[in-house]
């Protein structure tokens, strides 16, 4: 029988710290840093995954690329056969797709789109045809993180995106390559790169975007994009910190934006915060450090203690050498680690009592 991960970890957490406690708070620290280091590296772990599983979709999408065949006037039919134009932007409809000529949101089918009108050219059938070769391999990477969306963006402004996107939330992304989920790709060293943590306007609340280019030789084929939805993500883990007795853990990215929390209530404020504004306003800032981020439409959460607890951190990090943090705060412990391949911080905050 196959033992839930977030049982392990509330096993762990009941071994490291049982009922009667620790005598001093000096002997609780090691292992309370212990126990963030390992739920910043089991959320590390699901990045560095996906991050691979996206370069792999560019490794794939080189590959067929070298092999695509040259337009045939019956494909070309195929594509013009049917399509719809909104805003310069053209779906391409697929009346023998499983999902129907027109799927419905989120169907397990892929979209593909084209965001320069119907200025259609022999590369837009030919990027049609490699991505129609392309799609199976993004609904199985899918299926490996289904809180995720999959995507290809051609210089060309071609897109196919996996699942379904209808054409008219399509139209919000008018030319892909000027979107920062494109920009967010490593060109330079031709690697992965992160897009800052933002929020879904279609409801999913805060993701984040890993972006890999894919290249034959010194040509830029395209890029290859994954969006991951954070709650899902984090939920898990915060969890399992939270099971510290008076314990709040926050999910923070490098500049204190508010990614996740354990507190229901401070969950509630950044989404509804985040909703009101459409956008991801809410940081885990004390009030000097959301001051210097000369942000119009910043706020920071309710929980005083826990800003501050982020602020130490942010402060103190530029001088860390070494990972996990520990820092007295008042009445309180502060525990933070660094999660590797995004740069971000996970933040407990401790109240002395449950840590002596």
């Amino acid at each position: 029988m196959r033992i839930p991960a977030g049982i392990i970890f509330a096993l762990t957490l009941f071994v490291l710290f049982p009922v009667h406690g620790f005598a001093k708070t000096g002997q609780a620290a090691p292992l309370l840093g212990a126990v963030i280091d390992q739920a910043a590296g089991r959320v590390n772990d699901t990045l560095v995954a996906v991050a691979a599983s996206t370069q792999g979709l560019a490794a794939t999408y080189r590959e067929l690329s070298r092999t695509a065949q040259p337009v045939s006037p019956r494909q070309r039919a195929h594509w013009l056969r049917s399509y719809a134009v909104k805003d310069a932007t053209v779906i391409f409809r697929d009346p023998d797709s499983p999902c129907g000529p027109e799927p419905a949101a989120q169907a397990p089918c892929p979209t593909f789109l084209s965001y320069k009108g119907e200025q259609f050219t022999d590369e837009t059938f030919r990027d049609l045809g490699l991505m129609t070769r392309f799609a199976p391999a993004m609904a199985a990477a899918h299926a490996a993180f289904p809180f995720s969306w999959v995507y290809l963006t051609t210089p060309g402004e071609n897109f196919c995106i996996y699942p379904s996107l209808p054409l008219a939330e399509a139209v919000n992304n008018d030319k892909p390559t000027d979107k920062d989920f494109y920009k967010a790709a490593d060109f330079e060293h031709r690697q992965c790169g992160w897009e800052s943590p933002y929020l879904d306007l279609a409801g999913a609340g805060m993701m984040v975007t890993v972006s890999c280019p894919a290249y034959d030789g010194d040509k830029l084929l395209g890029v290859v994009s994954r969006d991951i939805t954070l709650n899902q993500l984090s939920a898990e883990v915060l969890h399992g910190l939270a099971t510290i007795p008076g314990a709040r853990a926050a999910l923070l990215n490098r500049r204190g934006k508010a990614i996740a929390a354990s507190d229901p209530a401070v969950a509630k404020f950044i989404a509804t915060e985040n909703a009101k504004a459409g956008d991801a306003v809410v940081y885990f800032r004390a009030d000097r450090g959301l001051a210097a981020l000369g942000l119009e439409k910043a706020v920071d959460t309710p929980d005083d203690a826990l800003n501050l607890a982020a602020e130490a951190v942010i402060e103190q990090a530029a001088q860390k050498t070494g990972w996990p943090m520990v820092i007295n705060q008042g009445k309180d412990l502060i525990l933070a680690a660094r999660i590797n391949i995004t740069g971000w911080y996970l933040v407990l905050l401790v109240p002395e009592k449950s840590a002596r």
